[in-house]
């Protein structure tokens, strides 16, 4: 990939060192999408455009930081980002760890932090081997942050409808794809799937509890409408 054609979103609020990150990263060829101060713009920028690389500042304008800010584009997108910090604390180190980062430079940094940085972490992206699925395994492929992104079937806990979209709840994160429930629920042939509510589809395997009109997975309460309650029954096994 050509750095005239990776693309690169900063996400700082210190202006002054914003501003000098834009004009060496184009000064390196590289293309900046967008230079935002807060989590809230940064994501709304992520979702109406392509971006191949996210510089990340732990401290952000708003309640929501950069080590929040990284978990929501490890949810939402399959993108690399690298944090910029001024702070190495042991604290500051094991909240990061947890979102595990393309890179991490601390500040003051220089030209050649930055570009080295960026090339390791935009490589590492690049030559991830995807995981081939087992025989009969059943997967799919869901089109996000400008790529392709596998979703295996067991791993999906509900699907929640939004309109016209729809937000699948895996294992490890969800992802926003712009397909009906009917369509999702079409495609999920494991017996283990059920519509519980006109905006919902679970895995039963996933359920935690039923109570009062409601099951749970994990900390997700998902009301069961009236006219699903006796199939649901029907398929559960009971003691």
């Amino acid at each position: 990939m050509k750095k005239e054609s990776i693309k690169i979103l900063i996400v700082e609020d210190e202006p002054v060192i914003a501003s000098d990150i834009e004009m060496t990263l184009e000064d390196l060829g590289y293309e900046i999408v967008g230079v935002e101060d807060n989590a809230e713009d940064a994501l709304a920028l992520l979702k109406e455009n392509q971006v191949d690389l996210v510089l990340l500042d732990i401290n952000l304008e708003g309640d929501v930081d950069g080590v929040m800010l990284a978990e929501d584009i490890n949810k939402l997108y399959s993108i690399p980002f690298v944090f910029l910090t001024s702070n190495a604390d042991k604290l500051t180190i094991n909240r990061v760890k947890r979102t595990n980062p393309a890179g991490f430079i601390v500040k003051p940094f220089n030209e050649q932090d930055l570009s080295s940085n960026i090339e390791i972490a935009l490589f590492k992206n690049k030559v991830k081997e995807p995981v081939l699925p087992t025989k009969n395994e059943k997967v799919f492929y869901i089109k996000e942050g400008g790529g392709l992104v596998k979703v295996k079937m067991d791993n999906i806990k509900f699907v929640r409808a939004d309109d016209n979209y729809s937000r699948i709840f895996t294992t490890g994160k969800s992802h926003v794809i712009s397909s009906t429930l009917k369509k999702v629920e079409e495609k999920l042939t494991n017996s283990n799937f059920i519509r519980v509510h006109r905006s919902f589809v679970v895995n039963m395997h996933f359920i935690d509890k039923i109570k009062d009109g409601f099951l749970y997975i994990d900390n997700n309460q998902i009301p069961i409408g009236r006219s699903y309650h006796e199939e649901l029954f029907r398929k559960i096994d009971k003691l």
